[in-house]
This record gives C-alpha cells, structure tokens and sequence, in this order.
C-alpha cells in the first residue's frame, strides 16, 4: 500500500534546513502554474482488467533506464519503472519508493525506504539498489549517453547506511535534487547488477505498476499488471500495449477501426475527432515546446557565429503562423523556459511585444550589417515522425527564405537524430524539449562545465551567462534564484544560440471507453499508469 503523505522535504524544506528562507516562506520554485494543464477528471467506479493499446508516434529506440536522449525512451519505460519520489497529476511531490528523507545538511539529505516493496523479479528494494542506479545516473552504460548527465543534479555518491536507508551526498549545495528525482526520466530504481542480468536496452525490472513482457525496436512494447504493486488496487488494466506508429493517418485509422484504443495526434488529425460521440479529444499544454539549435563548433567559421545573424533568424520566425498554420492556434510562444512551467518563465508579453516580436524588416537589416545581405544555405536537420516537425520546419524554410536563407530539410529518424545530436554532427536542428525536473534542466546546456557545452559551443564565451548558469544551481534562496533566471533567459533571447520557437497543445484522442486518461503537462503518457476500460 502507497503512503499518501509523509515527513519528507521538497526543496522548500530543505532551504529551510539550510536557514536561507523562513518557515512560512512560499517556494518560487513550485511548479503549481503547470498544475493547470492536468485537466479535471469525471470521478467514476474504475473497473478492473480489461486490456488498452494506446499507439506511441515515435519509436522508443531502447527501453534503458539510465542515459536515454529521446523523451520516446521514456514513453516506452515509464510504465515499469519509479523513482525515490513521484510527481502527482498536479505536479505535487509525493513519497515514492522512500517513505521520507531527511535534509542532514545542504550537501545531505538521507532517505528511508518503504519495506516491502518489490521489484518485478520478486527482490526486495533495498539501499543497495539505490546506490547501484545513482551510479548508472552519474555514468549511464550503453546504450545511454553521457550527454543526459547535465540533467543530474550535483552528485557526489550514495552511500548505504542500513538496509533501507541510503545517504545521497552532493558536491555543493543543488537545488535541483528533489525536483530530479520526481522527475523519473533519468532516475529510476533498479535492482542491483541489472544491467549484468539483463540487456536493458530490450528489458527491464522495475517496480511501477506494469511488468515489462517483451519489447520490439520499431514495433512496440507490452506490459502486464504488476499485481505486487505498490498501490493498493492499481493497476486498473490488466495489459498494456503500445505499439510503435510514426505514421499519423495509420494511427487514424486503427483508432476508427478500433485496433487501437487512444494514441497522439496533431491539432489537424485530432479534429476530425471532434463531434463523434465514439471518442474523447483531450488537449493539454505540454512542457515539449519546439526550438532551433545551432552549433558552434572549433574550426568553424559560420554565418550564425555572428550575433546579428542569429538574432535575424529569430526575427523572421513569426512565430503565430507557426502556431496558426500547423497547431491550428493552439498553442504559446515559448522562451527557454516553456508556459506554465510555474514562475520561472518570461512572461507572454516580454516574448510577444520585445524578444520574439516578428520583425522581418529588422531582421533583414541584421543580415546586411553582418555582411550576409544575400543570404547563405543552410542545412537544418529535424525528426522525421512526428508529423508537426516536418510542418514547422516547412513554415520555418519558407519564412527564411524572405531574408535570404536557404534552409534544406533533412528528415532524421529518430534514434539518429538524437545520435546525431548528442556528438554535435549538425549545423541547425528543429528539436524538442522536454520536461525538467528544476528550472536548471533548460539552461544546463549552457554551462561551459558541462559535456554538450563542449561539443556544441566550444567557441563561444559569455562570463556574465556562465556565473548565472553555474550559480544558479547553487542557490538556495528560491527568490534571488528566480531573479537570477529571469536575467539569464534575458541574455539567452539577445545572443540565441538557441532559438526557441512555440509551446504547443498536445492532443490525445482515445475511446469512449478509456477512462481517466489525461495530458500530461511532462509530455509524458503518465495517465496510462491510472486509466481504465469499461
């Protein structure tokens, strides 16, 4: 049975502990904006078993825990595998497999297992697995990459101290750990020595709520009721299947014949939906807004290494027609930090009316004054599935095209896009991302510290944007943290070496008969973990 409650800290706590704010003090850091996006549930008497197939649009490429670069890996794993705490559908930390943990000092902070809880092989959780998948964090083995471990908080080790309380120890003080941690992406819970017993690229033991029963690259994953799970009463379904179906009409169809029982959809696909008493559109914002990345790389000499060209580029994005012509107007600018990811992004009027304000006419003017008044080719790479990547890059080609850029599009499946990405082997990609568990986790990439800052920018320097990125982590005092992001994302918008584009509303589009499914604000399919059918 799962604890609804418990004494542990989240990282209002632990400022507290470590005397920076007072007890009554409201966290900035709480992500309670994005709570909004968790749509309300009709309350109903769930039905047990019963089987739901909900189709993936992009191929997971692997199912291990530890190191993965595509947010599909995670809709492939995130049914068998939990961490130490969990987000609720409202973005609340609740105990997860700890009962409670104790901030010792701000490097710190030891937690107690539940008793009981057993992996999907029938092993009991204990310390030892905790320390064992805090390493696998720290240094993902194959097939993972070491490029997620920017996403890590601050780590030094983990120690055992009994059999169900393990010590995790940083190496300076890291705001980011509880966040981390309910986040789930890159830290899961494994049984000791599984990546040994186990290929953890095709199969996997955990302790979520279904079992992993086989995993096919490019075709699907199946999952069985874990009917030692936690939760009493959970899972409501006794099988779930998520077959792979980049192709989005092949998913419109089973969805009609009733092949599949919900999937994702664009905004244009989702419509057709609309008015058929036989199905239930849900939409919800989702923390995947879509970017531009560029690179630049040592030895390098490109157009976009100057300022004036990358900030003409952001200039001739009109970002509403983005919106308007391939999400159907549903959808937000987005800076660095997406909507509703709490207090910490700028505001819609900073982006709209100041940082992201169309403006081709300037932007044409930024070309010519850094030499480039006829333009450049460019080759841009993008995923191939889902369908709206090659739809933005489309709208993104043609809107250059007005200030003399060449933008050829290079579709990427998506196990080597994300190769690709990782090793730096691009000039421009169309991208995602994702959920982070703190605020850090969407300007990590821009400490010089860290692994992708090599590879990506080893040419480029900014002290003021270094001492925010790196300071900021460190911080515990939430309000001089916000103040602090607030400017960095100011100098991040004025020097673009990235180019975030739009926010966009996810659709999802399920049976009449599945219950209690919802769009997740992660990007993730969490509410497959608490649905049912009748």
């Amino acid at each position: 049975m799962d604890e609804s409650g418990g004494n542990g800290l989240n990282r209002r706590d632990l400022l507290v502990k470590a005397g920076v704010v007072g007890a009554g003090a409201v966290a900035a850091g709480s992500l309670a904006g994005a709570a909004a996006a968790a749509p309300k549930r009709i309350g109903a008497t769930p039905k047990k078993g019963g089987k739901l197939t909900f189709a993936l649009e992009q191929d997971p490429v692997h199912i291990a825990p530890f190191g993965a670069i595509l947010t599909s890996n995670h809709w492939g794993k995130e049914p068998m595998y939990e961490s130490l705490i969990e987000w609720d559908a409202k973005l609340n930390q609740r105990p997860a497999l700890a009962q409670s943990w104790k901030v010792v000092d701000p490097k710190t902070v030891d937690f107690t297992l539940k008793r009981g809880i057993r992996f999907h092989n029938g092993k009991e959780v204990t310390a030892a697995d905790v320390k064992y998948s805090v390493e696998g964090w720290l240094n993902p083995p194959l097939p993972g990459s070491v490029t997620t471990v920017n996403q890590v908080p601050s780590i030094e080790s983990a120690e055992v101290r009994s059999k169900y309380v393990v010590r995790i120890k940083l190496k300076k003080p890291d705001a980011r750990l509880f966040g981390f941690l309910a986040w789930t992406r890159y830290s899961a819970i494994v049984p000791e020595g599984m990546y040994q017993q186990v290929n953890a690229g095709r199969e996997g033991i955990g302790t979520g709520p279904f079992r992993l029963t086989s995993f096919t690259p490019g075709q699907g994953t199946e999952y069985q009721a874990y009917t030692n799970y936690r939760k009493k009463g959970l899972p409501y379904l006794s099988q779930l299947s998520l077959p792979t179906m980049p192709d989005e009409q092949a998913r419109i169809a089973a969805l009609r014949a009733g092949a599949i029982d919900g999937a994702t959809l664009s905004a244009d696909g989702a419509k057709t939906f609309q008015g058929n008493s036989n199905f239930t559109v849900l939409r919800g914002l989702t923390a995947a807004f879509r970017e531009l990345q560029m690179t630049q790389k040592a030895g390098e000499d490109k157009p976009w290494h100057d300022v004036r060209v990358r900030q003409a580029v952001n200039f001739a994005i009109n970002r509403q027609q983005i919106i308007d012509r391939v999400y159907n107007g549903f959808g937000e600018f987005s800076g660095h930090v997406p909507p509703g990811y709490g207090p910490w992004p700028l505001t819609r009027a900073e982006l709209r009316n100041n940082y992201e304000k169309f403006n081709l006419a300037k932007a044409r003017t930024l070309m010519r004054q850094a030499g480039f008044g006829n333009g450049f080719e460019v080759t841009m790479s993008t995923f191939s599935t889902p369908l709206d990547f090659g739809q933005v890059a489309a709208v993104i080609k043609s809107q250059l095209d007005q200030i003399g850029i060449n933008v050829n599009i290079k579709a990427e499946e998506p196990g080597t896009f994300a190769t690709n990405n990782g090793a730096g082997r691009f000039d421009w990609d169309l991208t995602a991302r994702g959920m982070r568990g703190d605020v850090d986790g969407y300007t990590s990439e821009f400490n010089p510290a860290n692994a992708i800052y090599k590879v990506w920018y080893p040419q480029y320097k900014n002290v003021r944007m270094w001492r925010l990125v790196g300071n900021g982590f460190i911080t515990l005092d939430d309000k001089k943290r916000l103040a602090m992001y607030k400017e960095l994302q100011k100098i991040l918008l004025t020097e673009l070496l990235q180019v975030p584009l739009v926010a966009v509303s996810k659709f999802q589009v399920v049976r009449k008969r599945v219950k209690n499914m919802y769009v997740a604000f992660s990007d993730f399919n969490t509410g497959l973990k608490t649905a049912w059918v009748e």
